[in-house]
């Protein structure tokens, strides 16, 4: 059944398009040729993102620590645990038993100033200027 989402692309178009990547996969057969597909399909930041989730993969496989590949790799907590979804089958983010920790900085904080109001009404304002 087809998406009728503007922003998404149909499952005809999807199915296509992997097709095309299967194509350009089997090309693939060194480093050079692994290069030149991300160069051809990502931006530099979006390999980088792909590299660093392998590099967390391969750290939690030789049983590295979280706060090791933080200082290897300068990633967060969060990013290890999403790539750790991944190793555990579940799909990169996608843990419905994580506990979503915000930082304080987001947390709104009562002024202990009061806040302005304006002026009593538009009269005043009338009665000021004449």
């Amino acid at each position: 059944m087809p998406r009728t989402t503007e922003n998404k692309i149909t499952n005809n178009v999807e199915t296509e398009i992997i097709k095309e990547l299967l194509i350009e996969f089997k090309k693939v057969n060194s480093a050079t040729n692994l290069n030149d597909f991300f160069k051809k399909f990502m931006t530099n930041g979006e390999r980088d993102l792909v590299f660093r989730r392998i590099a967390i993969i391969k750290f939690i496989k030789q049983g590295k620590k979280y706060h090791e590949i933080k200082k290897i790799l300068r990633v967060s907590d969060n990013t290890i645990s999403n790539s750790v979804d991944i190793i555990l089958g579940r799909g990169y983010g996608q843990n419905p038993n994580r506990k979503r920790v915000f930082s304080k900085k987001y947390i709104k904080v009562k002024s202990k100033y009061r806040k302005y109001k304006g002026s009593e009404s538009i009269i005043n304002i009338i009665n000021d200027i004449i």
